[in-house]
């Protein structure tokens, strides 16, 4: 049985990747564990993004093979390593009830599921084709070395497809433009969730869907996309990022770098 206790998680994240940014923000809201033995101990491994290291081989092939942040992982006590932001939450919120209470479960699973279903890459570098450009030469720098393992080469060209896909393809005009889209009506939903501004969505207890949207939030207002956001989610947002856990994260960052 896992008792969490003997020795640590690792989270590879990078502090400006968005995902990231919502596990780190999660495991900061998370709350008592279901029993002591469901106490987990994280450390973190910054994987440095803007010098592609998320493109090396030991990364690219044991760690994640979309060669993304944040991963979860452990040697002994997980298969293998949690390379999705929104798996993780879920294997956070088995052992940390608070994050997706019982009563509110399939509504949370279901907001934090459109959520993720919208393109943080379209949202946050629309008409900067150069950035997408940069990973896709990131990885054919690397093909171009014939001395390369067959694993390594076979997983690069996995991750080259998947820049294509979501990051060159999400920059597509239309493609930004229906991500605008979909942002704009689940905000305006889920600012119908919220009670009062001045709490979480929920109530006193802040759950998985306060960190992601949160976060998410965060970034659309670092990016320039505010008027994105409902009047009553920026109130939201704003007294959220007062918060003692948000402030300790962050340490005075944004959730972008400067560009």
């Amino acid at each position: 049985m896992d008792d969490g206790q003997t020795s640590d998680y690792v989270l590879y994240y990078h502090q400006y990747s968005v995902c990231s940014l919502m596990v780190l923000y999660t495991l900061a809201l998370k709350g008592d564990p279901k029993t002591p033995r469901n106490e987990i101990n994280v450390q973190t491994k910054v994987v440095d993004i803007f010098h592609q290291e998320q493109l090396d081989e030991h990364f690219l092939c044991n760690i994640n093979d979309h060669g993304q942040v944040p991963v979860l992982a452990h040697d002994s006590k997980l298969d293998r390593p949690i390379a999705d932001s929104l798996e993780i939450t879920y294997w956070l919120a088995e052992k940390y009830p608070q994050l997706i209470p019982a009563e509110h479960k399939d509504e949370i699973r279901q907001y934090l599921k459109d959520l993720h279903a919208l393109n943080y890459f379209s949202l946050s570098f629309p008409g900067r084709a150069e950035v997408a450009q940069g990973f896709e030469n990131g990885v054919n720098r690397r093909l171009a070395d014939p001395n390369i393992s067959d694993q390594y080469r076979k997983a690069l060209e996995f991750k080259l497809s998947v820049i294509k896909r979501d990051k060159t393809g999400g920059l597509v005009p239309a493609e930004t433009a229906k991500n605008e889209n979909h942002a704009r009506e689940l905000l305006a939903t889920l600012e119908n969730c919220l009670g009062q501004p001045d709490q979480w969505i929920y109530g006193s207890q802040p759950t998985a869907l306060d960190a992601h949207l949160v976060v998410f939030m965060a970034r659309m207002s670092d990016v320039g996309r505010d008027q994105l956001i409902p009047d009553k989610l920026k109130q939201y947002r704003a007294w959220a990022m007062q918060t003692p856990e948000w402030i300790k994260m962050m340490d005075g960052r944004k959730t972008m770098i400067a560009h």
